[in-house]
């Protein structure tokens, strides 16, 4: 009986920790490959835009970011027909589009190669412009004044309640698990108390 009231918490406790794990490290996974991963012209959801010879990529993730969502990333990519191009100071302007105020701005930093990831976190669902100032070492146009390319941008707070329903849920269901856990303990030890009075009664 002991063995099976030890077995019963070791199977609660695996079954939380796995859920748990694949919860949080499914989405780590997610965010870290986006975070390094190149911008091609035919990557899913990815947008270029075209400004004097230069291809801007834009990669959002989620492809309309979560409000509250603190695994958002941005991630962008400048080339030149085609190649990468580093050496660059880069800053990034995002506007709420609603209110026409800036509400982030990331001051200018070297970059030595052409991938940037930036993450961020709404505040409210709505439209959002982001505009990508780069300067290009060397360039004679825009050494000194930037490349400037913007891009169009919603949040979507529907799905972001949504997947917090589901935590919520899952972590209910562990929960419970571990009351009902402590519940069987509890009568089993009642349960072998009462025998062992009844044994050893005069």
């Amino acid at each position: 009986m002991i063995k099976k009231k030890y077995f019963l918490l070791l199977f609660v406790l695996i079954i939380s920790f796995t859920i748990f794990s694949y919860e949080h490290s499914f989405r780590g996974d997610e965010i870290i490959n986006l975070a390094y991963a190149h911008i091609f012209p035919g990557t899913p959801n990815a947008v270029f835009i075209e400004n004097d010879g230069y291809q801007i990529g834009f990669l959002p993730y989620p492809k309309n970011p979560k409000v509250n969502d603190d695994a958002t990333l941005l991630n962008l990519n400048v080339q030149e027909n085609g190649n990468d191009v580093g050496n660059t100071f880069v800053s990034l302007i995002i506007m709420d589009k609603n209110t026409n105020k800036i509400v982030h701005q990331v001051p200018y930093k070297f970059y030595s190669f052409a991938d940037m990831s930036y993450p961020y976190v709404f505040k409210h669902e709505g439209k959002y412009s982001l505009s990508l100032l780069t300067k290009i070492a060397g360039h004679e146009k825009y050494e000194n004044n930037p490349l400037i390319v913007t891009f169009q941008l919603d949040t979507d707070g529907i799905v972001n309640k949504i997947s917090s329903a589901n935590s919520i849920i899952i972590y209910s269901v562990i929960a419970l698990s571990i009351i009902i856990c402590i519940g069987f303990s509890f009568i089993y030890r009642t349960k072998l108390k009462l025998i062992i009075n009844k044994k050893f009664k005069p």
